[in-house]
């Protein structure tokens, strides 16, 4: 079904926001802030230890180049003499022993491998990337966190990640080379734990002692909420209580005044009836009239007494009020289904009393405005609310109707919305018109005590 909002649409049921519900709910949306903000952290101690590795490997495979690997380049390596490349391999298989370089490559211009730490790599030729044929005949450096994807590379692949530097040199004939050597990440590690700790203290910390400070101004504001919200609700039952009161004073007035007043005629007009002679039929065919439209006035009053302050609502009440309603609905031809949860009876006087005011307005419009032959009633508890539903046959509502008519609907929408709940009005598949109301079962109950305008059940029984 696609409901027409009716200017009100169900809030979440007054009460149940403690101070402790409050201040819990802030600590753990700051934990879910510090959880975030350590990752984040974490993100940024990877790349800034990552820049920081790749910077200082840049220098050291600059440096290692320039000075002590092109040195020992001449046209004998390059050819692959034995004796010369013997001692640049010595310099080298030194340096990779110590740990400080993982695997060293020097390039020739045509991609060539001139030598390799593995000699099998020895003589091979490979196509060089871009950015690094760009490197020959310069003094320029590239550095990178190696993937180990290019073939010269596949036996490598196995081995953790590591520091790619290629380095443009002039060997000592003045040739122009590239230098690429392998450097251990192990001090990019070190350097990501000691940022990560550095950076977690310092913003972790600082945002655990802002929300501390923060902490006793959630308790001041979570306390004023609970204080205005308390104020509202105080207000709302009053006025409950006050439209309560008023309309038992306006029953009154009308029971022990209007009412009883026709009623006396309604006894008196028989015997001037009988005071009048047979012959006179017309004026004995008036009075009879009369008595009979008196007669059906103090019922419609009495009717409009019982809608303006039923009975006692509470325990078998509400059924019994509920059924006043659909039997009159039935005298008008309106065939009324009724079922009322037991649980809504057991609700605080004041949802219970709504309960009874939407069926009376909405069974009201049924027989006013839908021209139904059935309609059902329904109330039922859910959760910590109550909901409440009248459906008829009818013709439905035509577009706009809410905001044209049904002043009755809209101001009973509005109070309950003051109340924490709702009104909506749809149209079912079959047709026709639902009323759906939502009422919470009771306020908050430490304003229990705050209720000095309630009623007397006592009195609702006299």
């Amino acid at each position: 079904m696609t409901p027409t909002r009716l200017l009100a649409r169900w809030r979440r049921p007054v009460g149940g926001r403690s101070l402790a519900f409050a201040v819990t709910r802030y600590l753990l949306s700051s934990a879910v802030v510090l959880v975030a903000v350590g990752i984040a952290v974490v993100l940024v101690a990877r790349t800034l230890a990552a820049d920081i590795a790749l910077g200082e490997a840049r220098v050291r495979g600059a440096a290692f180049a320039h000075t002590v690997a092109a040195p020992l380049v001449d046209a004998a390596v390059r050819r692959g003499d034995p004796a010369r490349t013997t001692v640049f391999a010595n310099v080298m298989r030194a340096r990779l022993q110590d740990g400080s370089i993982v695997h060293v490559k020097l390039w020739g211009p045509d991609g060539k491998v001139i030598w390799s730490d593995e000699s099998a790599l020895i003589g091979e030729r490979y196509p060089l990337d871009a950015d690094v044929a760009e490197l020959f005949g310069t003094e320029k450096v590239t550095a990178a966190v190696s993937d180990l994807t290019k073939v010269e590379n596949v036996e490598d692949r196995p081995s953790r990640q590591l520091l790619e530097v290629y380095a443009g040199a002039h060997d000592a004939e003045g040739q122009p080379i590239v230098f690429e050597s392998y450097w251990s990440t192990d001090r990019m590690r070190a350097d990501n734990r000691d940022i990560v700790v550095k950076l977690s203290l310092l913003a972790l910390g600082a945002l655990a002692l802002f929300q501390l400070a923060l902490l006793p101004l959630v308790r001041t504001l979570v306390r004023r909420v609970d204080k205005a919200r308390d104020e509202r609700n105080v207000m709302v039952r009053h006025a409950l209580s006050a439209s309560d009161l008023e309309r038992r004073r306006i029953a009154a007035d009308l029971h022990d005044g209007l009412v009883q007043d026709l009623t006396g005629l309604a006894y008196t007009l028989p015997a001037v009836i009988r005071a009048i002679p047979e012959s006179d039929a017309d004026s004995r065919r008036v009075l009879v009239a009369v008595r009979e439209g008196l007669d059906r006035d103090v019922i419609a009053l009495r009717g409009l007494l019982t809608d303006i302050y039923p009975a006692d609502l509470a325990d078998e009440g509400l059924l019994v009020a509920v059924e006043e309603l659909a039997e009159r609905a039935r005298e008008k031809g309106l065939d009324v289904h009724v079922r009322i949860d037991p649980e809504i009876p057991r609700a605080s006087a004041e949802s219970v009393q709504l309960v009874y005011r939407v069926v009376r307005e909405a069974l009201r419009n049924v027989v006013r405005h839908a021209h139904a032959s059935s309609a059902w009633v329904e109330a039922w508890v859910e959760g910590p609310v109550a909901r409440v539903t009248v459906a008829d046959d009818g013709v439905g509502m035509a577009p706009g109707a809410t905001e044209r008519g049904h002043v009755g609907l809209r101001l009973l929408a509005d109070t309950l919305v003051d109340f924490g709940g709702g009104l909506e009005l749809g149209t079912p598949k079959g047709g026709g018109v639902e009323v759906r109301a939502t009422i919470p079962l009771t306020l908050d109950p430490r304003l229990t005590s705050l209720d000095t305008v309630r009623s007397d059940p006592a009195s609702r029984r006299d």
